[in-house]
């Protein structure tokens, strides 16, 4: 970083038209879509803020969420997301600075993990290079849109918002090791799904209740970021899905033990760093946790 005067800390109120430049030039989002997160789900005190000589270089949102274990207890930890540098300050590691900073101030308020999910597979690599393992994975499907099983006949689909979403969630999902996501997280995730032209959504088949986050990716893809249900109905949720809301490709991902779907595959999806020893000691060979949605 060469005699330049670098700065790391929690961002401030009246640095927010910054960050919203820095998001801008470094992912390309839609301004509607940078509001919404702003305006739903981080404060200034969840964003860590790295300047050089009085200039904004890079950003992370920590985004507070807890981890639920099988046994009905539950972990802090914060989803690191929006991990962002300005193009021309690129391969001067500032974006592992940040990480590391992170790890300190996130162990002064004594929380329990830190989590990422990468981007893209590449970045498994960098992630480990600061203390990250993989610890959540995504059963995955692609299918086109003649390849849906038939629609069951007794189901429904219809919208719901984040508080409905969130709750109904936590019951599929009970007994089991995953992420909790708080109502903000989850109001962000439905302004994402709504911005998009979808929605967060109840399905119900067979008198049996299920849920999905679903957004559109383009004009013609459409991707079911979370679809829970029991596994042996999950392609007629799929069906149910592709009924309302019409793309030429549908992408699902639900959680890796549930088999339900022909064809899918299970990939790596979100990493951990474990601030506590005996956290490390008891979970650091978990590789089949339920992460769910990530805000890509």
């Amino acid at each position: 970083m060469g005699d330049t005067m670098v700065e790391i800390r929690p961002s401030r109120v009246e640095e927010l038209e910054q960050q919203k430049r820095l998001w801008k030039a470094a992912f390309g989002d839609d301004e509607a879509y940078i509001d919404l997160f702003y305006s739903t789900c981080a404060r200034p005190e969840d964003v860590l803020i790295l300047s050089e000589d009085g200039q904004l270089c890079s950003m992370a949102a920590l985004l507070p969420l807890e981890i639920a274990l099988p046994g009905g207890g539950k972990l802090t930890s914060s989803y690191v997301y929006a991990l962002a540098t300005d193009p021309h300050a690129r391969k001067q590691g500032y974006g592992r600075a940040l990480l590391q900073y992170a790890e300190l101030y996130l162990r002064e308020q004594g929380v329990d993990c830190i989590t990422v999910v990468p981007a893209e597979a590449g970045l498994f690599k960098f992630f480990e290079t600061v203390g990250f393992t993989e610890c959540f994975s995504n059963r995955k499907m692609e299918l086109l849109e003649s390849m849906a099983p038939p629609l069951p006949a007794k189901s429904s689909l219809e919208p719901v918002d984040a508080a409905a979403y969130g709750e109904l969630r936590e019951r599929l999902l009970s007994g089991t090791f995953h992420a909790k996501y708080s109502e903000k997280l989850l109001a962000f995730q439905e302004g994402a799904s709504r911005l998009s032209g979808a929605g967060l959504y109840r399905i119900v088949i067979e008198d049996r209740e299920g849920c999905a986050a679903v957004e559109y990716t383009s004009d013609s893809s459409l991707a079911i970021k979370e679809l829970l249900i029991s596994p042996a109905l999950l392609d007629g949720a799929v069906s149910l899905i592709k009924e309302n809301l019409q793309a030429d490709r549908y992408f699902v991902r639900t959680p890796a033990l549930w088999d339900g779907l022909q064809g899918s595959y299970i990939q790596p999806f979100a990493m951990v760093k474990w601030l506590r020893e005996d956290l490390r000691l008891a979970w650091g060979e978990e590789r089949s946790g339920y992460f769910g949605l990530s805000f890509d």
